[in-house]
């Protein structure tokens, strides 16, 4: 970035963005935009804070600040990523750029440099690859041999038109760091991207070959640049969910060591970065070591409110510690706006922590929202709905269920997860019980 726009360049420069494909049917993130952009060319820049974009954008009621503020910081995120999309493809010949920097709400204005720009849109591709880059491409591939695979493995979702899960809700790098990157550190910023690709592709974590691909591609990121901490986070996350997912108890144990030293690989290098405070609380959940879980996560969120990856790991270590009050508070405001797209695990998450806290309706209804979302029908899901269905006492549809699962995992130990997911075991007889109630038998 040169010289500061005037703010009729940046109004303008506002106007093309607003209309372009990358912000096509994205009208709420517009108005946000358009709010902290305004503000700041008249000079309110201080009063920009998420209570107030709470009430002038959103038009909430004061008394629902607090519990909606959680909105405000996703979609900041989600601004902040469509301006990544946009200027890294149909707007990367505009000289005035706009920057959601992370940490505030404040817009920062700005002119790329011709330099920049013929760097950008002018430099041809390298002739030859080097062996990180060919490590980074073989990731690449298993990532969609892997997505292939996984989609033929689903069972398909109703075809009602449902939209797909938007892709804004999955990155967490802001703009101006990546410009920096860019300039600077060419392989940190390829790094940065392959990991951010990698954090994409972890859930269903039952899904062991997507598993494997998420690993992969984190081993990538630590070949190409070793002193990155996110490539070592991810790992730890994946190494985690292996080892919670393994039916093997000494390879799960020996899965769960490689998890926490990857993760104290990545305090090392970064001991703020949100993603390794966040790692380490998964390497205590998948230790069992539930209350360090719990207690590091809460950092991690501190650390990183806007970040949808860190509150995914979050609310599944609430949930499998038995907080399901916490699950339903921490994801109200997300879930109720029904103009947000959401990562499906908060779905999940809330849909199973009614069905143990008794509310068998609203699991369903919570579940069959997220399906008809567009979210993958996972065993999971199968599985609440199925013992939902019948403590509802609709057996005939609990039956269903059961055929299913049965159908598609007829391996898969939902049992046998479960009691070494849940702090408490009664959570996990819970869910089976109702299961075994229905017809389904562990093989």
């Amino acid at each position: 970035m040169m010289k500061t726009p005037t703010p009729d360049e940046v109004r303008e420069a506002f106007r093309v963005l607003s209309a372009s494909k990358t912000f096509v049917g994205s009208d709420r993130l517009i108005g946000f935009l358009d709010y902290v952009v305004t503000e700041k060319l008249e000079g309110r820049e201080n009063l920009i804070r998420g209570k107030s974009i709470a009430l002038d954008v959103y038009g909430y009621d004061p008394d629902e600040i607090e519990r909606r503020e959680s909105v405000v910081r996703v979609d900041a995120g989600r601004v902040r990523r469509k301006l990544e999309e946009y200027y890294s493809s149909e707007g990367a010949a505009e000289t005035v750029r706009i920057d959601l920097p992370k940490g505030g709400y404040a817009p920062v204005f700005g002119m790329a440099s011709r330099a920049s720009l013929e760097q950008r849109t002018d430099t041809p591709p390298p002739s030859g690859l080097s062996a990180s880059s060919k490590l980074v491409a073989a990731a690449t591939f298993m990532i969609a041999m892997s997505l292939v695979v996984w989609s033929f493995n689903q069972v398909p979702s109703p075809d009602n038109g449902q939209a797909t899960l938007d892709n804004d809700d999955v990155q967490s790098t802001e703009n101006a760091k990546r410009a920096v990157l860019f300039d600077s550190s060419p392989k940190r910023l390829q790094a940065v991207n392959l990991a951010n690709h990698g954090r994409d592709i972890v859930f269903p974590a039952t899904d062991r070959k997507r598993l494997e691909a998420a690993l992969l591609v984190f081993e990538s990121v630590i070949s190409l640049d070793g002193t990155y901490a996110g490539g070592y986070a991810g790992a730890s996350q994946v190494l985690g969910l292996m080892a919670l997912t393994s039916a093997d108890k000494e390879k799960a144990a020996a899965l769960t060591d490689q998890s926490r030293g990857m993760a104290e690989q990545a305090l090392a290098l970064s001991p703020d970065l949100p993603w390794a405070v966040s790692a380490k609380a998964w390497s205590f959940f998948s230790a069992g070591s539930y209350d360090s879980a719990l207690e590091w996560s809460d950092k991690a969120k501190k650390l990183g409110m806007d970040d949808p990856h860190i509150l995914e790991f979050d609310t599944l270590i609430s949930l499998y510690s038995g907080e399901f009050e916490r699950v339903l508070n921490d994801t109200a405001g997300l879930v109720e706006d029904q103009n947000s797209a959401l990562p499906f695990v908060f779905q999940n998450a809330r849909s199973a922590a009614f069905f143990h806290l008794g509310s068998y309706e609203k699991t369903v209804a919570g579940f069959e929202a997220a399906i008809a979302s567009g979210a993958p029908l996972g065993p999971m899901t199968v599985a609440y709905l199925m013992a939902a269905h019948q403590r509802l006492g609709q057996t005939k549809r609990a039956t269903e269920m059961a055929d299913k699962y049965a159908d598609t995992w007829p391996e898969l130990r939902v049992d046998l997860m479960t009691q070494r997911w849940f702090q408490d075991p009664r959570h996990s007889a819970q869910l089976t019980d109702a299961m075994r109630a229905s017809g389904w038998q562990p093989r």
